[in-house]
């Protein structure tokens, strides 16, 4: 079927497309609140000036930790089966203490700096490396090149929106 996996996976890009594109939005917070220091590294062409005014080391760190976590509580089966009743409660009640719990447990074994494999459907820190090397350097250049725009000038080449098919890094002939 490959028809299906196409539209599956031209629905995953755009997807990404629309995440990392709400860059915008964060990178016109950004200058809205340093417009001067933004105008002065732009005019100056200084996009890695641009680049350390607009990065948020710690924010970066909570969304890689963020995403590591979801990807561990990917798919997993509540505990519902392990928990003992408990008692002078509905049902409703020891579902949501038993989605709680696996939901711990995942989070756990995702903060594990030990290498071992987890249960789950995915490896949270394939998830986060995806984040850290993918999705937040694309969202970054994304700002970067708005920024640019914004201060009335063009982005460098590099960070020209066509990037990915001048570069052999994505290409499918190499």
């Amino acid at each position: 079927q490959y028809g299906s996996t196409v539209t599956a996976d031209v629905a995953v890009l755009q997807a990404l497309s629309k995440r990392a594109h709400f860059g915008k939005f964060v990178a016109e917070s950004k200058y809205r609140s340093n417009p001067e220091e933004y105008q002065l590294l732009v005019d100056a062409d200084d996009s890695e000036g641009v680049m350390k005014l607009l990065t948020n080391a710690v924010v970066e760190e909570k969304v890689l930790r963020r995403a590591k976590l979801k990807a561990a509580t990917y798919g997993r089966e509540p505990m519902l089966a392990n928990m003992p009743p408990i008692e002078g409660t509905d049902e409703t009640c020891e579902i949501i203490a038993a989605a709680a719990a696996s939901a711990v447990v995942a989070a756990v074994e995702a903060v594990k700096k030990d290498g071992v494999k987890t249960k789950g459907k995915i490896d949270p820190a394939v998830i986060e490396g995806i984040y850290r090397d993918i999705v937040i350097p694309l969202t970054k250049d994304i700002e970067v090149a708005y920024l640019y725009r914004r201060c009335g000038r063009n982005p460098p080449e590099d960070l020209d929106p066509t990037w990915l098919t001048k570069s052999n890094k994505f290409s499918l002939n190499a």
